[in-house]
């Protein structure tokens, strides 16, 4: 059971770790967040415990974009 639970938190902090990396990546060339989507302490530890329907959502906007841009390129 706390193995679980360790793996669990273990993945909430990778995951946490990635879109942090991605977002600051995302600021630096260019992209415009909205400061409300900040960052801070309280928002990582949230994201840490419910990273699975942050991966849910990461998912829905990449394949959507991801698809969408790739028909865009098709049509040319």
């Amino acid at each position: 059971m706390i193995e679980a639970f360790i793996t669990y938190i273990l993945l909430g902090i990778t995951f946490t770790f990635v879109v942090d990396i991605a977002s600051d990546y995302a600021k630096r060339k260019g992209v415009e967040v909205p400061p409300s989507s900040e960052w801070n302490w309280e928002t990582r530890v949230l994201a840490i415990w419910i990273w699975p329907v942050g991966l849910i959502f990461f998912l829905n906007g990449f394949l959507k974009e991801y698809f969408n841009n790739k028909n865009n390129n098709n049509e040319r």
